[in-house]
Parts: structure tokens; C-alpha cells; sequence
């Protein structure tokens, strides 16, 4: 084993010298400690909670029943100015509870739609588009709203602190468990309001505490049962808004057992209170009906408005909120409540009622399908009322009867498979003199065409389109397919989003409730261990509905994180690959993901020996503050250089780049550990703040300081790491030893052979090229040879044949003649025998053998 170059503890700590008179420079202020809560954390610094205000559980004074302190006369005088309001309140409303009561009738559930013909056995059938469309987005907007998880997430505003997540969660956890679970008929309310919202435009959600039943409670609230002025144009600031209250004498008694309305004297109601017209319908829908008030149901309106109560104290004749419950019955007030928050001196209305809009107009009441497409679910209706009347009438056994014709027989009404035998009258031999069926039309195909035209423009008002989608094909970009999927769904996109933020008041509402009443609450064995208090509940920002306002659908969350998993291929260093695969299983709904993937263990601080074994074992090393980081870096360089164990080619190439990477963590934490005690040391007995700093009051003191600090720094270090670095050094040289060559590409490797193939066959062709020239200089040559010996021989002959010539001057003419004539025959010989040899060598060239002239 190599000496260790280095002191053990050398390096470890430089402890700092701050002076103890350093001036602390900031704000101060005083707080009331009967207005808030200190608690001093770790750090020193100092947390403030401030008292936001006493729930009913606190202080019942302030949230008593004012309907038993006040001058009865003043209640009573309150009562019937309100009864006469409620009134006409609802006589400015009739038209639309019409309105209501005609789109529950042209669902056709309740069998009594208006339209068509009046004869016997005439169609009452009901097209379904109504229907369809309210169940649909039902469907669809609880899908959204609630999941099985529950409908609350966590949203941390401002910088994410460890405190702020915990809250959150335990808040997030305790409100999922509340809404589907402790509150057991929410999600049943929330359905019934969501089946109804596409009918009557708006609907109500309500809550409250529950005393007897300790927890909060929820409750539907049809738009025929909220009443609001004519005048007003939002439900939230309205002058006045009631609830209708029908509840039997049980019911009514309970709560003034439970202190919610005062004790009167009661008469039993016999007659039942009068119903809308939309709960008319509904009862048909139902299949109920009112047979006696057997229950003694009566009527009692809680009405949100303002007062100006002299008597009341905490306003002092102000006009200030109030929730007023008479019973109409006796004409009596049985309950007054203030209706803000103690120690709000702005008295702000408390909402317990939250409104759910399908799409909003003109007015304080949003419009429904029944405004939206009443007229084509008439028509739709109509035309299928009349298509089944056609064929029903055009099968009819009806008959046009000769007048006078006598028919013989015992009836006249023929049953399928009957024989009816009939008498005719004299001289009529044909049946069809006597009697001729009804000349109705057939079904009309205009007709039927006109229906799929008005049931295509019914369902394009409020549909989700996602039908678009079977035309994209799987190679579709992802932003294609989103894009359609938002073009078909943008009427269903708005209502989601207003969806989403009624949403929200509901969960403020159940926030409050449970800043006034956790301590008071029943909680269930699930969440009986949950460290959950009050004053968690002192804000509630972060916590909101789980639902998105911009993803309305399966499809378009799918297409989101697709495109997230495409994203995280071409940039892997900029994502989580982890985090990414566990949201595109969970969207998937993989039950229990996490089995799948594999475990990272949380970072553990060990000793510099289990460090060694761990990265051994393929994990990773981690170095902190406190440690002696020479004496890490040294037991690190021995494992690795050791060929028995780091420098083992087994194990190297899974030890080496952990062990490097971790001796560099080292290094730079001795590094940070060492600049801070220079700097803690040179400072001159005078604290620097971060705060300082930062305004640049001190930025050259500052920057002196940090130079020397420097220097120091750089000497230590010298003398620190001299002898590692060189084993550092080798250490990365054993590394790319062991490092693979890089394998091209399947589409590199390609275009490598690719290139490699044309070199050689431009190699082969310049070859090709230059034989060629070589053979043509060749044949060249011997071209030029066999000239000259031509030329030689006719030269030579032209010699002889001069000294004959001058030798045989007695020669006749004839005989010149044939020696010339021989003469020229060898020259055309020799003509021709040239024009062959290249006629061959030209058809040698072009068949490639070419291999220079040939001459025989």
C-alpha cells in the first residue's frame, strides 16, 4: 500500500473567527403577542403567524342566532319585507323555470314531450340528443373533477421551502380523504349537479359543519330552488340570495334542537308546498308523486343579504352581511346570523353557496342546452315522430269501401294468416271494385336526411369532436393531434375552466370549515395519525382542484405526455427520465407503477470504506461538508489503485468513474470549507452581510478580501494535493483503457461503406482509363511502323521498276501498262489490310479486350 502523502486531518475544518461585536443592520417592529404567534427556528431567524380570525368554535358570541337577542317586532317586520321580495323574486323567474321544466321534458325520460300527431297509436318516442348531451358532459366533467385519488393537488406559490411542501401535502392528503370519504354524499351531489348543469345553465353547491354528525356536509342545490332579484346581475354580489328549504317537521325540529333556527311555536303543515315546474317534471322523470303531507313538509327560505341592524353591536347600524332564515309558514324569522368573519373589520360576505355556470350571458343565470338547442331537439323530435308515424300509417290496414257494396261475413278486421271470405255485389267479379287501401305516402328520404342534418347540428353545439381523431394517423406529430383535439372540443374547454374555478370556491369554503372545526371533527382511522392542525388551514393557496383547466380529456392528457417522452429522447439531459416514466405510467393507470421501476436509494452519508464497497457495487458516492476530505480523497486512491480491488479489470470499469466523480466532490468541498475560513478570518473584525454585499455598499473591501483568500487558497492546495494529482492522472488514463470505442451508427457504418465502395471504384475506373491510353499509344505505333515499311517498298519498287524500265526501253506499251496495273493492286492491298486492322482493333476497343494492333 502507497504512503499517504497528506496529514490526516489536514484540511478538515478552518474554524471561523467572526467578532463577536459584528453589527446586525435591519428592520424591526413590534408585534402584539396576543396578535400572533413567534417561533424561533434553527437558523435564528424568527417565524410569525398571524391570528387570522376566531371560528364559531372559539368564540360563539360572535356567530350566536341573533333571531333570539332581537326586538321580536324588528324580526317580525323583517320577515314579511323579505317574504314579499322572495315573491317577486320568483314571479320574475317563471319564464325561466319554463325553460327548465321544457329541456327535462325533451329528454323524454318523463313520457310527456311535447309534439307530434294526436291520432291513436301515434309515436311518442323522444330523440335522445338531449339526453345524450347532458350525460356526456357529465360523464366527462366528473372524470375530470373528481378521480378515484380525490379532487385536491398541492400548488406551492413563491419559492418551494421544505415547510411549505409538507404543509401542503398533509393539507392535499386530509382533503382528499375529507371529499371521498368523510364527506360521504359529496361525490353523489357534485354528479347530480353535473347531470343537471347542462339543463338549467347554472346550479348550486352547498356546505356547512354538521354539529351533530361532526364534519362538514354538501348539498345540491337545483337552480328552482335558489332564488336571486331581477335586477341582479352575478350571483356573488347580488342584494339578496335564498336557498328554498323543504323539510319535513322532523327535519325542522332537529335544527332547533340543534340551535340552528330558534324554538317557535309550531303549526303542522297539511298542505305541500308549492312545486316549480321544473320539479314537476322532474317528479314525472322520477316516477313520483305527491300523495298527502303525511311528513308535514314546510318551507323555509336562508336568504344572504345585507342589514343595517342597530342592535347589532358588532355593526352598529352598518349595512353588513347577514344570513336570515324565516319560516314561511308561521311568516317568522327563525335564525339570523352574521355572515362574516370575526375580526374582519371590513365585514366581506362569506360565500357558502358556490355556482357552477354552463355558459354565461347577459344576466346573473347562465344558459343551458334547452337555450342552446331546445329548437333542434324539437325538430329532432318532430322528424323522427313523423318518420315513425309515416311507416306506422303507411302499414296500416286501412281501407276506402265502394258505398252500397255489400260485404258478407263475421267481421271486417282481417287478423294475419285469416281467410275472410266476402260476398259481392251483382255483376262485380273484382275485389278491388269494392274496396282499395288508403292512398298514404311512404316514408320520405328527404325527410330522413333532414333528420341526421338536424341531429349533426344538435351535437356540434356542446360535443368533444373527438371522432376527429380517427383520421390521424400513428406518425402524426403530437402538437396535430392536440390542436384537433382543442378545435373540436372548444365549447366543452370553456365550460371546463369555469368548471375548475367553482371548483375552487368550494374547496375555500371546505378550507375555512376546517380552520374553524378540525380540532371538533370526527377523523377516521386512515388519516387519525396525520399531523394535521388549524393552523394549516390559516391559507389555502396551496390547494387546488385537481382538475386542469386547459386538458379537458384522456386523449389530449395522453397526447401531452407523449410529447414530454419525445422531448426527453432528444434532450435526455435536461429531463428526469425517471420522473417521466413514472407520469406516463400513472396516466397510463398502471396499477402499483413503482414495483416496476427500480429503487434509487437516498444518499447516505458512510465512511470512506463502505464509500469504497458501495462503488464497488455499482452506487454512488456522496461527500458533505463536515468530512476530512483529504483523508476520503487518499482512502479512495488506494482501493483504486490497488490491483486487487479498484485497479482489478472485474470491477474497474464499474469503480473507476464513481470513484472519480466522488474524489471531485471532495475536492471541491475542501475547497469551499477552506475559502470560508479565509474568509471568516480576513474580514477585519468587521461582519459583511449578504445584504451588503449584494447593494454593493462594501464591493471592494469584498473583492480584496476574496484575492487574498485566493492565494491562500491556491498554496494550500499546492501542498494539498500535490502527490494526488499525478495519481488522479492515472487513474483517468486507466479510465480510457477501459473506456469502449464509440460505435458508429447504423447510418454512419452505412455511409462509411458507402464512401469506401466509390473510392475503389474510382480507383478501378482511373486504372481502367489508363491502360486505355496506353494500348491506343501502342497501336499507334505499330500503325505508323507498317507505313513506313509500306512506304519503303513502293519506293523500292518504284527504283526497280525505273531501271527495268530504262534497261527494257523496247518494252511495248501493253507491258507498262500491266505493270502499272500491278503496281496499283498492291497499293490497294495494302490500303485495305490497314483499314482491317483498325476496323478489329476499333471492335476490340469497344468490347473491352482490347490489347494493342495485331499484324500478320
Amino acid at each position: 500500500m502507497p504512503e499517504m502523502p497528506i496529514e490526516q486531518d489536514y484540511g478538515r475544518f478552518v474554524e471561523p473567527m467572526l467578532d463577536e461585536q459584528a453589527i446586525d443592520e435591519g428592520l424591526t417592529f413590534d408585534i402584539p403577542e396576543d396578535e400572533a404567534e413567534l417561533e424561533e427556528l434553527p437558523d435564528g431567524s424568527v417565524r410569525v403567524t398571524m391570528e387570522s380570525g376566531k371560528g364559531p368554535m372559539e368564540d360563539k358570541d360572535f356567530y350566536q342566532n341573533l333571531a333570539e337577542v332581537i326586538d321580536p317586532m324588528e324580526l317580525d317586520s323583517l320577515a314579511m319585507r323579505y317574504l314579499e321580495l322572495l315573491a317577486k323574486d320568483k314571479t320574475s323567474r317563471e319564464e325561466r323555470d319554463k325553460q327548465y321544466e321544457e329541456g327535462l321534458k325533451r329528454t323524454g325520460m318523463g313520457k310527456d314531450a311535447p309534439g307530434g300527431a294526436n291520432f291513436m297509436g301515434a309515436s311518442k318516442v323522444v330523440h335522445p340528443a338531449m339526453a345524450e348531451a347532458c350525460v356526456d358532459f357529465a360523464s366527462r366533467a366528473i372524470k375530470e373533477m373528481f378521480p378515484p385519488d380525490g379532487p385536491v393537488r398541492t400548488k406551492i406559490l413563491g419559492k418551494v421551502e421544505q415547510e411549505k411542501t409538507e404543509r401542503a401535502e398533509r393539507k392535499r392528503d386530509w382533503m382528499n380523504w375529507q371529499l371521498t370519504e368523510q364527506i360521504e354524499e359529496f361525490r353523489d351531489e357534485q354528479e347530480q349537479l353535473l347531470t343537471q348543469l347542462p339543463l338549467g345553465g347554472s346550479q348550486y353547491l352547498k356546505l356547512w359543519y354538521d354539529e351533530k354528525k361532526k364534519r362538514p356536509c354538501a348539498e345540491f342545490l337545483p337552480i328552482d330552488k335558489v332564488l336571486i332579484p331581477f335586477s341582479a346581475t352575478n350571483f356573488y354580489t347580488a342584494q339578496r340570495a335564498a336557498e328554498i328549504h323543504d323539510i319535513t317537521a322532523w327535519e325542522f325540529k332537529q335544527r332547533i334542537a340543534s340551535g340552528l333556527y330558534r324554538d317557535i311555536s309550531l303549526i303542522r303543515a297539511s298542505m305541500e308546498p308549492e312545486e316549480s315546474k321544473a320539479e314537476k317534471a322532474n317528479n314525472k322523470i322520477e316516477g313520483r308523486k305527491w300523495e298527502e303531507n303525511v311528513d308535514g313538509e314546510r318551507r323555509v327560505f336562508h336568504i344572504y343579504t345585507w342589514l343595517e341592524l342597530d342592535d347589532d353591536r358588532e355593526s352598529g347600524g352598518e349595512s353588513a352581511p347577514y344570513v336570515l332564515m324565516i319560516d314561511e309558514l308561521e311568516s317568522e324569522v327563525v335564525g339570523l346570523y352574521r355572515n362574516w368573519e370575526e375580526g374582519d373589520d371590513t365585514m366581506t360576505k362569506l360565500d357558502w353557496v358556490v355556482e357552477f355556470k354552463f355558459v354565461p350571458w347577459r344576466g346573473a343565470y347562465a344558459i343551458g342546452l334547452p337555450h342552446l338547442i331546445g329548437g333542434l331537439a324539437a325538430a329532432l323530435t318532430g322528424a323522427l315522430r313523423a318518420l315513425l308515424d309515416s311507416a306506422h300509417i303507411n302499414n296500416a290496414p286501412a281501407l276506402l269501401k265502394l258505398k252500397g257494396a255489400k260485404v258478407s261475413g263475421q267481421s271486417q278486421q282481417v287478423d294475419i294468416t285469416q281467410v275472410v271470405e266476402i260476398e259481392a255485389a251483382p255483376g262485380v267479379d273484382d275485389i278491388k271494385k269494392i274496396a282499395m287501401p288508403m292512398p298514404f305516402n311512404p316514408p320520405s328520404g328527404v325527410l330522413f336526411e333532414l333528420l341526421g342534418f338536424l341531429d349533426k347540428a344538435a351535437k356540434g353545439v356542446v360535443t368533444t369532436a373527438e371522432e376527429k381523431i380517427a383520421d390521424v394517423t400513428a406518425q402524426a406529430p403530437v402538437g396535430t393531434t392536440q390542436a384537433l383535439i382543442e378545435q373540436g372540443a372548444a365549447v366543452f374547454s370553456a365550460i371546463h375552466a369555469r368548471l375548475h374555478q367553482a371548483q375552487g370556491r368550494v374547496l375555500k369554503i371546505l378550507g375555512r370549515l376546517n380552520r374553524w372545526y378540525l380540532s371538533d371533527m370526527r377523523k377516521g382511522e386512515i388519516v387519525a395519525d396525520l399531523e394535521i392542525e388549524e393552523a394549516d388551514f390559516q391559507r389555502n393557496t396551496d390547494v387546488v382542484p385537481v382538475s386542469d383547466p386547459h386538458i379537458f380529456s384522456e386523449t389530449q392528457r395522453m397526447a401531452q405526455i407523449q410529447a414530454v417522452v419525445a422531448r426527453s429522447d432528444k434532450a435526455p439531459d435536461l429531463y428526469d427520465r425517471r420522473a417521466v416514466e413514472e407520469r406516463l405510467l400513472k396516466q397510463l393507470k398502471i396499477p402499483s407503477y413503482n414495483e416496476l421501476l427500480k429503487n434509487t436509494p437516498a444518499p447516505n452519508e458512510l465512511s470512506a470504506i463502505d464509500e469504497n464497497v458501495a462503488m464497488a457495487l455499482g452506487q454512488n458516492g456522496f461527500a458533505y461538508m463536515h468530512q476530512n476530505h483529504l483523508a476520503h480523497i487518499q482512502a479512495h486512491l488506494d482501493f483504486a489503485l490497488n490491483p486487487a480491488f479498484g485497479g482489478n479489470p472485474i470491477m474497474a470499469s464499474i469503480y473507476l468513474p464513481r470513484a472519480l466523480e466522488h474524489i471531485k466532490q471532495h475536492m471541491i468541498l475542501w475547497y469551499l470549507n477552506r475559502s470560508q475560513g479565509y474568509v471568516s478570518k480576513l474580514r477585519n473584525g468587521k461582519f459583511v452581510t449578504e445584504e451588503e454585499y449584494e447593494n454593493k455598499r462594501m464591493t471592494a473591501e469584498i473583492d480584496k478580501v476574496y484575492a487574498v483568500v485566493s492565494q491562500h487558497v491556491k498554496q494550500d492546495s499546492e501542498k494539498a494535493f500535490g502527490q494526488i494529482l499525478p495519481l488522479v492522472q492515472q487513474l483517468l488514463e486507466a479510465m480510457k483503457q477501459l473506456t469502449p470505442q464509440p460505435q458508429l451508427p447504423p447510418e454512419a457504418q452505412v455511409l462509411k461503406e458507402t464512401s469506401l465502395a466509390e473510392t475503389q471504384r474510382r480507383a478501378q475506373r482511373d486504372q481502367a482509363e489508363l491502360q486505355l491510353k496506353g494500348a491506343e499509344l501502342q497501336q499507334s505505333g505499330q500503325i505508323n511502323m507498317a507505313r513506313m515499311q509500306a512506304d519503303q517498298q513502293r519506293a523500292s519498287e518504284r527504283d526497280q521498276l525505273d531501271v527495268a524500265l530504262n534497261a527494257t526501253n523496247n518494252l511495248t506499251k501493253e507491258r507498262i501498262e500491266t505493270a502499272r496495273l500491278t503496281q496499283q493492286d498492291e497499293r490497294l492491298q495494302a490500303e485495305q489490310f490497314e483499314t482491317a486492322i483498325k476496323l478489329q482493333n476499333e471492335a476490340q476497343r469497344n468490347l473491352g479486350v482490347y490489347r494493342g494492333p495485331t499484324i500478320q
